[in-house]
């Protein structure tokens, strides 16, 4: 009786449509079946409890696998809070860092300015011998800390270039001059070999000195005693973009390195934070040109900066 009365009331059940949920299909197929079997006019059998036994037990397999699921998606869901957690520290001690660096910079540029002018009033002067050749060596390093302290400032604050009209030229000239004490003082022959005097670019002329300053100084550095260091200058893309170059007989670049020298905190040099070809290539990207590196099949690296030319390519008036 307790089995025709169950029979009775899953008979008088509506069947339910179809349903996306596997779970729930798994029940509506047992209730189908069985009621079928019931409208057929067959009472409760030993069948049909084996039938519910089976149902039940793939209610239970499929609850099992619901739990499971979930157990998985609460721990997934822990560790993604934990990466968030890392990830927000991550990003307050850059920012921490980054306002450090911001201050130091400040508080060093300045005092580091004034002893730059001083050295370069004494440079005009009468020295000779070894005092002139002691002044070379205090110019060089007050560049290379220039280069450094710059490096850190601009790295994390790097507000939109000013843009006037450059003379190329007279940007490379700058910087072979500027730098000719510390290639000096390595004993490193640097040389200036281009053909864009006159020809302007529209850009910010302390972020260019910036990016030739870290170039020439890395491919100095990277260079033996008695090697020399090339910085040359010419017009590409059929005169309406110009490419600068720095070349150096040092020990070069390793293929697998070249994809990551220019991220930020990668150097192969100790004691180096890594950051001045990241300011290179951030650079470059705002006055819309590149930067690519390689090395040279006879010893050595090149880099190669190319942008775009000012409206006038020779100096003495912008067209439009």
């Amino acid at each position: 009786m307790r089995r025709a009365n169950l029979a009775e009331r899953m008979t008088s059940l509506p069947i339910p449509a179809p349903s996306p949920d596997p779970v729930c299909n798994v029940v509506l197929a047992g209730m189908n079946e069985f009621g079928g079997i019931s409208r057929a006019g067959e009472t409760a059998s030993v069948e049909d409890e084996r039938f519910l036994l089976r149902a039940f037990r793939s209610f239970a397999a499929a609850a099992g696998s619901l739990e499971r699921s979930y157990g998985t998606l609460r721990a997934e869901v822990a560790r993604l809070r934990r990466e968030l957690e890392e990830t927000r520290g991550q990003l307050a001690r850059k920012q921490a860092l980054a306002e450090i660096s911001a201050i130091l910079a400040h508080e060093i540029r300045n005092p580091l300015g004034s002893m730059e002018l001083f050295a370069g009033l004494l440079a005009e002067s009468d020295l000779d011998g070894e005092s002139r050749e002691w002044l070379e060596h205090i110019q060089a390093g007050l560049r290379t800390l220039a280069a450094t302290v710059n490096n850190a400032l601009h790295f994390h604050t790097l507000p939109e270039p000013e843009r006037a009209p450059l003379d190329a030229g007279q940007l490379l000239d700058w910087a072979r001059n500027f730098l000719e004490p510390v290639a000096r003082q390595s004993q490193v022959c640097l040389s200036l070999n281009h053909s864009v005097a006159g020809v302007l670019v529209s850009a910010d002329r302390h972020r260019l000195e910036q990016v030739l300053l870290n170039l020439i100084l890395n491919a100095v550095q990277a260079t033996p005693a008695g090697g020399w260091v090339e910085v040359n200058g010419r017009l590409t893309n059929e005169g309406r973009a110009i490419s600068l170059g720095v070349v150096d007989t040092g020990r070069g670049i390793s293929p697998e390195l070249l994809s990551r020298i220019f991220e930020p905190g990668f150097s192969t040099r100790s004691g180096s934070a890594g950051l001045g070809l990241a300011v290179c290539r951030k650079i470059l990207e705002q006055h819309g040109g590149s930067i690519v590196a390689a090395g040279r099949p006879e010893g050595g690296a090149a880099f190669t900066l190319q942008f775009p030319i000012a409206a006038g390519a020779l100096a003495g008036g912008l067209k439009g």
